[in-house]
């Protein structure tokens, strides 16, 4: 087709002219040729989010993983991310409300109605002046349980000194209850569920004051029962527990039953994970990428930030590996038959466990593609969105480049959130981390998704890729890697000339926008769409990609043409065409369709 690139906003048809395109390779075997309206000029007006600020884009069908200062006085409020480390958000009454560490004292909580404009509220915790944890205020993890919302926190412990050392000031665990999601949380005091007081001088979960235990979530399984999971460093644990831990020189996830909401059962207590080991019982690492930071000398290393979830009668619990200060920092998973263990992490192909994070080694090519994009991704909590979709909560590095101390320690880490998958085999996956524009949760757009219900037929190989859900990380020339097994290769590919892909859906759709994904290599990216034909004389031309998203000499992952319009519009067959004198793919195509 003949380029011409036109201004962004068109309602003008010129010289619309019917075009057979050559018969095609598809996803449903129908090998007749593909035909659609030609436009000189858009009949429809749209957006393509070409602006490489990315200023103006609309929130209700779009956020993107950026962050700001500012939020250090209550009621402000951004079209960005607050700031924090090891985040929670919670979906309660309309509204997404967002805890994390941000600085030592207390827990903020920041309200938004989209995941995008945020307003601080009141403090949500601020421990009384006589508790026994008043500093180091991190990781809060909001649970409702029996109708309660209850805050489990980790603080430094000024006591008896831990074991192994004459530090007297360590982490614990605490627990505060709230009947507001969004607080005020009063530390619990009383009697627990093994009949001991306990009061704003004690640490709830009794008897493993000589230890550091952190990173706490609490997780209700179908029957009610309670689990809670934490990261234990061994390093500093008594001589009994250091020999339940894999090498004494380590963090690990472990886990207690709960007999109710503020107390444990520790004689329950189980080790389940330790870092490169595929089950906790190996005597061999196999994990590459739990042990890949440069932080760590002397074999020390690092599993903490555990999350539970249970899909389809199996129990995934996430974590993350590595030091926090390095880009390494990342979210892995297990999986297992039960809450209690023992936990598997899968690894039938390379980095297959590896949820979000940089999929490569310091001073790796793959690693090196990643600076200036999402790293240091960790931390992550689970939640539901008000439509039903699963998203992760996680942080990741201020400064996309390099960990630098120089900034406010609050302002180290930012809020970044992405969506949470299950594939045909029920194994979860990320498309992220991400630094593009990403879909809004349903519930704030009013859209769905509607192309995993359409015939996909294309001019090029492999099309059931474009609606499958999935994008790759790991560009051509490390998947073609053969010294390791990694993730297939799932992008429509097409050779050089004018190619066009036809969506045709089993009844009329209402569509307000389109999402292409492009290549995740840039030498297979294409610059521009020529045209998108919806039917019945509604076409628009020359759609541009953001150029935000190609950094030197390689593109940003799951990344995409975002192309808005201005009006919604009823079809039931879609026909992209793309000119290229190149080889080129794809990796997917969503059409947001009208609830």
């Amino acid at each position: 087709m003949k380029k011409k690139i036109i201004p962004l906003i068109s309602a003008l048809a010129v010289g619309v002219t019917l075009v057979v395109a050559p018969a095609c390779a598809d996803s449903g075997g129908d090998k007749t040729p593909i035909t659609y309206q030609e436009y000189s000029s858009s009949t429809v007006s749209f957006q393509d989010n070409r602006d490489n600020a990315l200023s103006n884009y609309n929130s209700d069908l779009y956020y993107i993983n950026e962050w700001k200062t500012g939020y250090n006085t209550p009621n402000t409020s951004g079209k960005f991310f607050p700031d924090m480390g090891d985040p929670m958000i919670v979906w309660d009454d309309g509204y997404y409300y967002a805890f994390g560490t941000r600085g030592a004292d207390c827990f903020h909580c920041f309200r938004s109605p989209d995941l995008t404009n945020w307003t601080r509220l009141a403090n949500a915790f601020e421990p009384d002046d006589n508790s026994w944890g008043r500093t180091n205020l991190w990781a809060p993890d909001i649970q409702k349980i029996n109708g309660k919302w209850y805050l489990y926190y980790t603080a430094g412990m000024i006591g008896e000194p831990m074991y192994n050392s004459d530090k007297r000031e360590h982490c614990q665990i605490g627990v505060a209850v709230s009947d507001n999601v969004y607080g005020p949380y009063v530390q619990f005091t009383g009697t627990n569920g093994n009949g001991e007081t306990v009061t704003l001088k004690d640490t709830p979960f009794k008897g493993l004051e000589g230890h550091t235990i952190l990173d706490q979530t609490v997780f209700q399984d179908d029957d009610g029962e309670l689990y809670m999971y934490f990261s234990y460093d061994s390093k500093t644990g008594s001589p009994e527990h250091r020999e339940m831990s894999k090498n004494g020189n380590t963090s690990e996830i472990w886990m207690v039953r709960m007999k109710d909401a503020v107390t444990w059962d520790l004689d329950t207590l189980t080790p389940l994970m330790s870092a490169g080991y595929k089950n906790f019982t190996d005597s061999k690492r196999t994990i590459a990428w739990e042990t890949w930071s440069p932080s760590f000398t002397g074999g020390t290393q690092c599993l903490e930030g555990p999350y539970m979830i249970k899909q389809n009668g199996k129990y995934f619990l996430t974590y993350c590996a590595n030091s926090f200060v390095d880009a390494e920092y990342s979210v892995g998973y297990a999986v297992s038959d039960s809450p209690m263990g023992p936990f598997v992490k899968p690894d039938d192909y390379y980095l297959q466990n590896m949820l979000l994070g940089v999929p490569g080694a310091p001073g790796t090519y793959i690693a090196n593609r990643y600076k200036g994009f999402t790293r240091g991704t960790g931390h992550a909590a689970i939640f539901k969105t008000g439509g039903g979709e699963y998203m992760f909560a996680y942080h990741a590095h201020f400064n996309r480049e390099v960990w630098s101390d120089e900034i406010p320690f609050a302002n180290w880490r930012a809020l970044a959130v992405d969506y949470l998958h299950f594939d045909s085999n029920g194994n979860p996956y990320t498309n992220g981390p991400t630094y593009s524009l990403q879909n809004t949760p349903s519930d704030v757009s009013g859209l769905k998704n509607l192309a995993p219900q359409a015939t996909i037929r294309a001019e090029g190989d492999n099309a059931q890729y474009l609606n499958d859900n999935y994008t790759n990380r790991i560009n051509r020339t490390v998947l073609l890697d053969k010294t390791k097994r990694y993730e297939a290769i799932r992008e429509a590919e097409f050779k050089a000339g004018t190619r066009s892909i036809e969506l045709k859906f089993p009844s009329p759709v209402t569509v307000k926008a389109v999402n292409i994904y492009n290549s995740c290599d840039l030498e297979y990216s294409v610059k521009y769409i020529d045209q998108i034909d919806f039917g019945n004389g509604n076409g628009i031309v020359n759609a541009l990609f953001n150029t935000r998203y190609v950094n030197d000499d390689f593109i940003f992952p799951h990344s995409a043409f975002n192309i808005e319009l201005g009006n919604e519009l009823v079809t039931d067959r879609i026909v992209i065409t793309i000119s290229s004198d190149t080889d080129f793919a794809l990796g997917e195509i969503e059409v947001m369709c009208k609830q």
